[in-house]
């Protein structure tokens, strides 16, 4: 077992002395060290600040001033934040605001991460406009699912607050000054704030994930202090006490052997924005051309404990062995919820339940389908956390973030570039110049 301070990363399930042939050998997995020795060298350079990289960003003190300066005036001076953005603009600082947040002295944070219409109209029905900060982010400023938000909502704002007022509240995160998100904001004379060198899916650990957690009541410097932590440990040269570097390499062989998707399936309700997060950062993040044009990836799946053992485990045990599985709880469930009474314990179905928290239960759950996986033969590790506090979640953002680059490293493809979707916003933008006029498909 791997100590990763707080976090306590199990991956004994994932080798063949557990659950046989469809495991891997920790001696293959140390045969792949030397193939990661040009990754171990940039993430030097990352961590010294030698080129920008999100896993130089819990070092950067500035985002931290940034993120307190202006989550205290969001804060003081509105009820309410709303979120315009899509992907990685959106998906990051959702998944702090729900695992984390809960502030007593700020009533909500929403967050507008699509272009359905009715569910942006559902959003926009019954604003308080006077009481709304909207923060609309956009690396490039040029997604086109982030403008629409912010300019159906405009006409929204204008009406109920007045065209000047606007400015005041709203805040535009992009990198790009020429792009079409900070032009709309130059236009309305709005407050811009830089979003980092990185990729969206990366940003997290900046103002564009840490200023919604900010104002939701997360301890975004117990999230950074986390990720320092998990950082130091993904530059040992020791391939066992790498944790990132331990897992990503584990994972990628058993991917090779034929267990290409992989589930996440956290015991905690809190933690299933983490799947979202993670989905993405894995799929954009591997699914590619190596250089000799072979398609590449693993692909993610989420999944809820105990919900999905009713809806997904037959699958998982007894369907393709093409998955390998990780799995989270957190220490603390276990001591939650009331205990079940013993009124009904002479019923048979009842009789193992009484006496027993809910967190019992859950706990019994997520130990059974460990159990039950490893007997079947599906490869899985347990993450877990003594509590889910901001630390501890500042390790796993750290840790998903570096197994995803080791395993971008062995599979021969960059894991910052997404060469594909250009095509989509291309076709996109040519269907919308065909509708012109039309008003049906």
């Amino acid at each position: 077992m791997t100590a990763a301070n707080r976090l306590m990363i199990d991956m004994t399930n994932f080798f063949a002395d557990a659950v046989g042939d469809n495991g891997v050998e920790a001696s293959e997995v140390e045969a792949l060290s030397p193939r990661l020795e040009g990754l171990r060298e940039r993430l030097q350079e990352w961590r010294a600040g030698k080129e920008p990289s999100f896993f130089h960003l819990p070092f950067e003190p500035e985002h931290l001033e940034t993120v307190y300066e202006w989550g205290q005036e969001i804060t003081a001076g509105f009820e309410q934040l709303l979120v315009l953005g899509m992907g990685g603009s959106s998906l990051g600082g959702e998944m702090l605001v729900h695992c984390l947040g809960g502030s007593e002295e700020f009533s909500d944070v929403l967050f507008i991460d699509n272009v359905d219409p009715v569910r942006i109209e559902e959003t926009l029905e019954g604003m308080e406009w006077s009481e709304t900060m909207v923060l609309a982010i956009s690396k490039s400023g040029n997604t086109a699912e982030t403008l629409a938000q912010l300019l159906t909502l405009l006409p929204h704002m204008e009406r109920a607050i007045g065209a000047r007022a606007v400015k005041d509240h709203l805040l535009i995160i992009t990198e790009d000054e020429g792009g079409g998100l900070a032009e709309v904001g130059r236009t309305l004379q709005a407050p811009m704030v830089p979003h980092p060198p990185v990729g969206g899916r990366y940003s997290v650990l900046s103002p564009v994930g840490l200023l919604p957690g900010y104002v939701a009541g997360v301890d975004v410097e117990g999230i950074i202090d986390g990720a320092a932590s998990m950082a130091g440990r993904c530059l040992s040269a020791d391939i066992r006490e790498n944790p990132a570097f331990w897992g990503g390499a584990t994972q990628y062989l058993l991917a090779e052997q034929g267990k290409s998707l992989t589930v996440l399936m956290p015991y905690f309700e809190r933690l299933n924005k983490v799947g979202s997060w993670f989905r993405q950062l894995w799929a954009e993040s591997l699914g590619k051309l190596d250089a000799e044009g072979e398609n590449r990836g693993l692909t993610p799946s989420r999944a809820i404990g105990a919900t999905d053992q009713h809806s997904q485990l037959q699958l998982y045990l007894q369907g393709p062995a093409d998955k390998q599985f990780t799995l989270f709880i957190a220490d603390e469930m276990i001591y939650y919820g009331d205990r079940i009474p013993a009124r009904f314990k002479d019923i048979p179905a009842v009789s193992p339940l009484a006496g027993h928290s809910v967190g019992e239960l859950l706990a019994a759950e997520f130990m059974a389908t460990r159990e039950t996986l490893t007997r079947n033969g599906r490869p899985n590790r347990t993450i877990r956390m003594p509590a889910l506090d901001a630390y501890t979640l500042g390790e796993l953002i750290m840790l998903l973030e570096v197994e995803t680059v080791v395993v971008a490293e062995l599979l021969g493809v960059d894991p910052f570039d997404q060469p594909a979707v250009e095509e989509g916003k291309v076709l996109t933008r040519e269907y919308l110049a065909r509708m012109e006029g039309q008003l049906s498909l």
